[in-house]
């Protein structure tokens, strides 16, 4: 495409100007194939951007197709079916080894880099949004939104945004440092892109700021909370709580310079993100998303979509939602979030989870729900009950919601969390709508060899994993076992020894996906558990050290995928 003299002319509707054009079209069109990552929504932005003598809509549509190599079809890879043998990795953002309170996106590239080298073709996430208090974020108080406090330092010094203060290293997650001291940097490079129309990512700004309503009504919940004083918004004054149009343009507009900073730190996440996604790609990795079946009531979600929800005229749940007792707490987990009114939402077409089902695949290739029982049929709490105990079953909405997302979306790269109290009927959900379900090993090992998460019942079209993001470590689990159990495993005598064997089976199984998180993987124990369900302190905070493809770990990882054929799937990018 850099013959010199398509640049003698100066228009770009010219032979010479098409030629080049057009090698650069099919150049896009062989990075789709190659690697998945498309670049044409970009490149035929800035080709409408080029002065023309004609209309420039005809040359796009010219290098759309070109792009598309009629002659050389790019075949589809469905990209999720777990028909095929596989393997990945589970481990959070937060966890990166960078300097800073908090792990970031800078961390991003060398962790793909090490994936790939070993052979793992997967990688899956926790979800990428603002994390509560506590550095939960499956309790967002803006769940279509990524966290700015994971834009990395570095990346906005390349940018040219920042010059980025040297960062002390935190053995663990520290969130209040990082919700003070590193947004404060991140805001303040925010800023100077606002400000800075010369910048390149000035024009990419503009259209985000003016296209992108999720990240508006963010910004302007931040901001309105911010100014009275971080208090809920149904403790807000009415007309703010209740959305009242005139007040909510009179704050706008006086509070305008703060929406729009937040706006573009949005839009600086969204940048850095889809940057690491297409590296991965690129590298062969897909990610593995996440997305948690409610929103926290205290965000923008609830606020801006109140008829949605099991609210009151004031803002008040009669029930919450939660889990029953089951093997992760006595009490059960009184989560707290409101409850959906899925009667309203099915009055709306499910338009709401439509557009947050579409939001949550910007972000990855394919996408886990969380607690898929909640659509069988979930656990309605008191709001007043003090556990989880209280509460009671109610059927849920079925099918419908992924019926509507289908017609919407069409077919969709999902599987789901289908652990926990599931009933026959949320089986039947589930393979009714062919998604790939969960199997966890240190559920499955209790003796019993019918039970379904004991290796020998997983099916193909399954996950496996040795361990989860709410579960022990595979060796903190071994360590917590009786004398007389590790004696009936025979696992070895020490916690790293049984991780590995935990993961070799894992590895084995029958399942097409088998996804080991980081920890297991290092054969660490109890300090680099990620969280306890039903406590708050302590949670969320590890922080991994940086794994290399020749660390003797890395090496007998890969040897476990080749012996477990797990490597060189037909399914490569």
């Amino acid at each position: 495409m850099f013959t010199s003299c398509a640049w003698f002319f100066d228009d770009s509707t010219g032979l010479e100007p098409q030629q080049n054009l057009r090698h650069a079209a099919c150049a896009v069109g062989l990075v789709k194939e190659l690697t998945h990552t498309d670049l044409l929504e970009g490149f035929t932005h800035h080709v409408r951007q080029i002065p023309s003598n004609t209309e420039s809509g005809v040359l796009v549509d010219t290098l759309v197709a070109f792009s598309k190599r009629e002659n050389h079809p790019v075949q589809e890879v469905s990209g999720y079916s777990t028909e095929h043998r596989t393997a990945g990795v589970l481990h959070p953002v937060t966890a990166f080894d960078c300097p800073g309170p908090i792990g970031s996106l800078d961390g991003g590239r060398p962790f793909v880099d090490w994936m790939s080298d070993i052979g793992l073709q997967i990688w899956q996430i926790l979800p990428l949004c603002p994390s509560d208090t506590f550095g939960s974020p499956y309790s967002s108080w803006s769940a279509l939104s990524g966290d700015p406090t994971l834009v990395g330092l570095k990346w906005l010094e390349g940018m040219q945004l920042l010059k980025a203060p040297r960062a002390e290293t935190h053995e663990r997650v520290v969130y209040s440092k990082a919700r003070t001291e590193k947004l404060a940097a991140v805001l303040e490079a925010s800023k100077a892109l606002l400000l800075d129309e010369t910048h390149w990512l000035h024009a990419d700004l503009h259209d985000f700021l003016h296209t992108e309503g999720w990240a508006r009504d963010a910004a302007v919940f931040r901001a309105i909370w911010l100014d009275q004083e971080e208090r809920p918004w149904w403790d807000w004054p009415a007309s703010l709580r209740d959305r009242d149009p005139k007040v909510l343009s009179e704050f706008c507009a006086s509070h305008r310079e703060t929406i729009e900073v937040w706006q573009t730190a949005l839009f600086l996440f969204e940048r850095q993100w889809q940057a690491l996604r297409n590296y991965a790609n690129s590298r062969g990795v897909r990610i593995l998303g996440d997305m948690p079946i409610y929103v926290a009531r205290n965000s923008v979600d609830v606020w801006a979509n109140r008829d949605f929800f099991q609210l009151d005229s004031e803002g008040q749940p009669s029930s919450v939602a939660g889990a029953p007792p089951d093997a992760y707490s006595e009490d059960g987990q009184l989560w707290g979030n409101p409850l959906f009114n899925w009667e309203a939402l099915e009055a709306d077409s499910y338009g709401w989870w439509i557009e947050r089902v579409r939001r949550c695949l910007v972000h990855c290739d394919v996408l886990r729900i969380d607690h898929f029982l909640g659509f069988s049929r979930y656990w309605s709490i008191p709001s007043s009950a003090e556990s989880a105990k209280g509460g009671a079953w109610v059927k849920g909405p079925g099918r419908g919601v992924f019926d509507a997302i289908r017609e919407a979306l069409g077919e969709l790269p999902v599987v789901v969390e289908d652990l926990g109290d599931v009933d026959q009927a949320t089986h039947d959900l589930r393979d009714t709508l062919g998604l790939p379900g969960m199997r966890v090993i240190q559920f499955g090992l209790d003796g019993n060899l019918t039970n379904l998460h004991h290796p020998g019942q997983y099916p193909r079209n399954a996950i496996a994993y040795s361990s989860t993001h709410d579960s022990p470590t595979a060796a903190g689990w071994w360590e917590s076992l009786s004398d007389p159990d590790k004696t009936r495993l025979g696992f070895g005598d020490h916690p790293k020894a049984a991780s590995s064997r935990l993961v070799n089976e894992v590895l084995h199984s029958r399942a097409g996906w088998a996804i080991l998180p980081l920890a297991d993987i290092l054969g660490l124990g109890h300090e680099a558990r990620i969280n306890t369900p039903g406590t708050i302190d302590g949670n969320w905070t590890w922080r991994s050290p940086t794994p290399s493809a020749q660390m003797p770990e890395s090496l007998e990882f890969r040897e476990a995928l080749r012996h477990s054929n797990r490597l060189d799937s037909p399914e490569q990018y």
